[in-house]
């Protein structure tokens, strides 16, 4: 169940990161032309705009894969909050936590392991016992 969990997961971020990227481009404004081309619209402006505001928009999607859309981008953002809070509270937990730590709470000291005996070096390499 952790793997599908996992792949849900990265599916939603996928298509929530995708979306963000493309909805500029998919959306559709008022006058039907794409989403913030009447910010750049204007008369009188030559070459490249010019093109992007008279030209017909062509990559539009249904409203059924603007709504997955939609909710896949607000999966991702409320993951983002959700780690910058979480990274807030650890931040502030890690200032807190400087109290000094009284010997009933210390952790057990613990024996260092003994120390192995050392191998003997090899002498030959490939199969054991044959004749050199």
């Amino acid at each position: 169940m952790n793997r599908i969990k996992d792949y849900v997961g990265f599916a939603g971020w996928f298509a929530g990161l995708g979306y963000i990227v493309l909805w500029p481009v998919t959306a559709a404004d008022v006058s039907g032309k794409p989403f913030g081309a009447s910010l750049f619209c204007r008369d009188g402006l030559p070459g490249v705009l010019d093109l992007l505001c008279n030209s017909a928009h062509f990559l539009q999607l249904p409203p059924g894969l603007h709504a997955l859309g939609f909710l896949s981008a607000v999966f991702v953002t409320i993951r983002l909050l959700l780690h910058a809070f979480r990274r807030t509270r650890r931040a502030a937990a890690a200032t807190s936590a400087t109290a000094p730590i009284t010997a009933a709470f210390a952790p057990p000291v613990r024996k260092s392991p003994p120390l192995r005996s050392a191998v003997k070096p090899r002498t030959h390499f490939g199969l054991r016992g044959m004749p050199h």
